[in-house]
Formats: structure tokens, C-alpha cells, sequence
């Protein structure tokens, strides 16, 4: 039985046409097409990636795209669920081998260096000032000259608890004013994305955080703040209406073209 890619293939040679030129008119690369045509897919990627250029490949060489589709899905989980033989580890039955001597070795070291260097430290002596004896007639005048100090330290802090009480209501006055909002009536503009037939879309963030990444089904939609900026990535944007505040737009692309990381403003009109 044939591959898709194989069929594919097949039918671009019999209508004599170059992987160039089926390139640039589904502006898709040619690494990409070169790939699906000799079955030469990374694993890696999801499945709907490629979905969505076979079946623009398929539609651009009026074939039915539904049932390759289907049989390229079934190829590719059928590559997906072969059993992989893995080999059982085999275990070392003694335990001072050369390996775990080094990393005990190592571990030990580092816990010495840490204790020596942030635990262990010089107990050095205590050091006792030497305060001279003061006269019995001096004692007084310490006596009275600590009193006097205290006092005006307690006026001082009283001071200070006033200014600092002044400037906390100032300031939050103040910040209850910043806080209130610049327009009362902003409202933020909402897209969406009607699917007009099955369609792979992509979208992500300003952070480049993946959204939404699936294949869409006939009519579903998909709606988001303006603001948000989401980037879109689509197999088939012929497929994807947009509509503004409910207001149709206009289709993202032409039926077949692939679009990658498109950002929807809110004067778009196709």
C-alpha cells in the first residue's frame, strides 16, 4: 500500500510540477513538503503541524484530502505504538566500585570545606574594656548628665513619631488619588476566530508561551482581548474568520496558505 507521501509525490510528477512550485504557492518550504513526500517526519513535532500541510498539499492536487488525511493519521500512529525493545539494566553486585568512591569522595570534601569555612571559626579571647574608678563626687554628675540625655532623646522620638504620622497621611492620601483609574469607560475590544472548516491554528503569547494548539473543528471559535496580542500560526488561513466586537473582519489568508505567528491590530480588513 502506498504512502501518502508517496501519492503525493506521485501526483505532483504527473502533473509535472516542481517542489518550488508547489512551495511558493502554498507557501510552504520545501525542506517541509520534501519531508511529507518521502515520510522523513521528526517525532518531535506534533502531528497537527504536518495534518495541515497535507491537507493543503492534498486540496492544491485535487485529491480527496479527507481520506489521505485519515490514512496519514493511521501512518503515523501506527509508527508511534511499535514496541521498543528495551534492554534490562544490568546491576553491579559490589558496592565500593571506583565510581561511588570518587562521588563519596567528593561529597565528603565539599561537607569539610563547608564546615571549615562558615562553621569553624577562631574562638578568639574576650576582650574586657578597662573602665577607670570614678570618685564618689562624680558619681552624681554621671548620674544627672544620663538623665538629661534620656529626656531629650524621648522628646526627640516624640517629634519624629509626629512628623512621621504627618507625611504617612499625606502620602496616603496621595495614593488614593494616583489610584483612581484613568478611564472609567475603557472597554477592551474582544477577537474571534470562527473556523470555517477543520483547521490547525497555533497560538501564543508575548512571552511566545503556547495558548492553543490544536486542529479546530467546522464552526468552533475562539475569542480573546485585543491586548493580549496573541500570535497566529494556522496550516490553512483561508479557513479562519475573524470578527472585532462581533463585526466580521474578514478571512486571516487565502484558502491553502500558511500564515506564522500573524498578529490580529484592531483595524484589521481583509
Amino acid at each position: 500500500m502506498e504512502l501518502v507521501g508517496q501519492i503525493l509525490k506521485k501526483n505532483r510528477e504527473n502533473k509535472k510540477l516542481k517542489i518550488l512550485d508547489v512551495s511558493k504557492e502554498l507557501n510552504i518550504s520545501e525542506e517541509i513538503l520534501y519531508n511529507i513526500e518521502n515520510n522523513y517526519l521528526q517525532n518531535h513535532i506534533d502531528i497537527v503541524f504536518f495534518i495541515g500541510h497535507v491537507r493543503a498539499y492534498s486540496s492544491f492536487l485535487n485529491l480527496d484530502e479527507s481520506k489521505l488525511v485519515r490514512q496519514f493519521k493511521e501512518e503515523r500512529l501506527s509508527n508511534e505504538n511499535k514496541n521498543i525493545e528495551i534492554k534490562r539494566p544490568r546491576f553491579q553486585n559490589f558496592f565500593f566500585n571506583s565510581n561511588k568512591v570518587i562521588s563519596f569522595s567528593l561529597i565528603l570534601i565539599i561537607f569539610l570545606s563547608f564546615y571549615f569555612l562558615f562553621i569553624q571559626v577562631d574562638k578568639n579571647e574576650r576582650q574586657y574594656a578597662i573602665i577607670p574608678d570614678l570618685p564618689e563626687n562624680y558619681v552624681a554628675v554621671v548620674e544627672q548628665a544620663n538623665l538629661d540625655s534620656k529626656i531629650k532623646n524621648n522628646n526627640i522620638d516624640k517629634s519624629e513619631e509626629q512628623n512621621f504620622a504627618k507625611k504617612e497621611f499625606e502620602y496616603n492620601s496621595s495614593s488614593a488619588i494616583a489610584s483612581l483609574p484613568g478611564d472609567i469607560n475603557y472597554k477592551p475590544l474582544i477577537i474571534t476566530l470562527k473556523f470555517l472548516d477543520n483547521t490547525w491554528v497555533q497560538l501564543r503569547d508575548k512571552n511566545d508561551e503556547i495558548i492553543l494548539s490544536q486542529l479546530m473543528n467546522k464552526n468552533d471559535e475562539y475569542s480573546y482581548d485585543l491586548d493580549l496580542n496573541y500570535s497566529i500560526t494556522s496550516g490553512n488561513a483561508g479557513h479562519i474568520m475573524v470578527l472585532i466586537d462581533q463585526k466580521v473582519r474578514g478571512k486571516i489568508g487565502k484558502k491553502g496558505q500558511v500564515v506564522d505567528s500573524i498578529i490580529l491590530s484592531k483595524d484589521f480588513s481583509n
